[in-house]
């Protein structure tokens, strides 16, 4: 009987085991873009070339705007949002959807905003925030989760 018990036991906490590992290895790929659901992991580059992961911001509030360098609206949301999160102690992450890099940095430099916040959108990025076309903002909370899309 003591066997039994100590059989059911090591069975018992092997299943839990395996059950951690699975839940760990649950990915947020192909989870929609929506409120309340995890945003999707990207791995983003600056305009040196520096590459970090989003989730490297957990514990941070982020805004991730996806704005163009050739639609006026855009640069002005992606100069307001800046100021926005500066003041409100987010990070910001201007997301340029445009393949041309050096008119980017110009018109952030013209515009006024940090060129610490200019982030280049590539394929993956754009496929896992959803853009089909025009801009976007996300509001990431500190746990990583959507708060808000406009």
């Amino acid at each position: 009987m003591n066997l039994k018990l100590k059989t059911t036991g090591i069975l018992a906490g092997a299943g839990i085991l395996g059950l951690m590992v699975l839940t760990s290895a649950v990915s947020t790929k192909n989870v929609p873009l929506e409120v309340g659901n995890q945003a999707p992991e990207i791995s983003i580059s600056d305009a040196e070339g520096n590459t970090m992961l989003l989730s490297d911001l957990k514990g941070e509030e982020v805004i991730l705007n996806f704005w163009s360098a050739m639609d006026a609206e855009s640069r002005i949301s992606n100069v307001r949002l800046a100021r926005e999160a500066e003041r409100a102690g987010a990070k910001y992450i201007g997301m340029c959807i445009d393949s041309d890099r050096q008119l980017a940095e110009e018109v952030t430099k013209s515009d006024n905003v940090s060129i610490d916040y200019l982030y280049f959108a590539d394929r993956q990025v754009t496929d896992e925030y959803q853009l089909t076309k025009g801009t976007r903002t996300v509001k990431i909370d500190p746990y990583g989760i959507v708060a808000a899309i406009k």
